[in-house]
């Protein structure tokens, strides 16, 4: 399994938007190691730090102290759209561009101007996310526009999973789903991960997705990390 990523001391600070110019601490000191290949849950009540701390993972922000490793070499050795082919994220509210859902899923490859992925490569790729079975396939040619948020936050996930990354990011993919639709996708997201040995670290408030998904679980209260395996137990 070993080790994916490793945080040391690491804190972040922001200006306090409803003051004039103060400095909060947001995440204080905090030291982990998250394994790969499992699937991983942040969690804690709402404005204790998880989804910043789920933005240090590829640099959508950067810690105000402290270093975070990914393969045991510092995030910031690697170039930021290097270490963002390597760390995909699914933000909550799922995002749309124009044309069908396979223009969509397609997409990454049109950005991707460096090591250019060979069509036949590209369509391979895209008949094995037709085949994880996230999507019926009837709703790939259907525009990106004209499907349901839960479908949208599915092609999400599959335009994250285009480049073949080593860990997805989630941040609280169901927060805009009904709890049955929130239940189906969560079981679809731990079947693929379970399938293919990605890893995954999604944020969740909902104590029974941790329970449903986390076999390594990080709590986040107050700022402060506290890291369990699946069995409850404080590492």
């Amino acid at each position: 399994m070993g080790t994916m990523f490793r945080f040391d001391g690491v804190s972040f600070e922001a200006p306090n938007s409803g003051s004039d110019g103060e400095i909060v601490s947001i995440l204080k000191n905090i030291t982990f190691e998250i394994p790969g290949k499992i699937f991983s849950v942040i969690t804690g009540p709402s404005g204790s730090g998880k989804s910043t701390l789920l933005r240090l993972f590829n640099r959508l922000a950067d810690p105000t102290t402290g270093e975070i490793y990914f393969h045991g070499k510092n995030i910031r050795e690697y170039p930021v759209l290097e270490l963002r082919r390597k760390v995909g994220w699914v933000p909550q509210v799922p995002v749309r561009f124009n044309g069908t859902v396979e223009d969509n899923i397609r997409l990454p490859f049109s950005l991707s101007r460096e090591n250019k992925i060979p069509e036949d490569e590209i369509n391979r790729r895209i008949s094995r996310l037709k085949g994880l079975e996230l999507l019926q396939e009837k709703l790939f040619s259907r525009k990106a526009e004209d499907v349901s948020v839960g479908e949208a936050q599915r092609m999400n996930l599959l335009r994250a999973m285009a480049l073949e990354p080593d860990v997805i990011l989630l941040d609280e993919p169901t927060s805009a789903l009904d709890q049955q639709k929130a239940e189906q996708l969560l079981s679809q997201i731990i079947r693929i991960q379970k399938e293919t040995s990605l890893s995954v670290i999604m944020v969740s408030h909902r104590k029974e997705e941790v329970a449903m998904a986390g076999e390594f679980v990080v709590d986040i209260l107050d700022g402060e990390a506290t890291v369990r395996n699946s069995k409850g137990s404080s590492e």
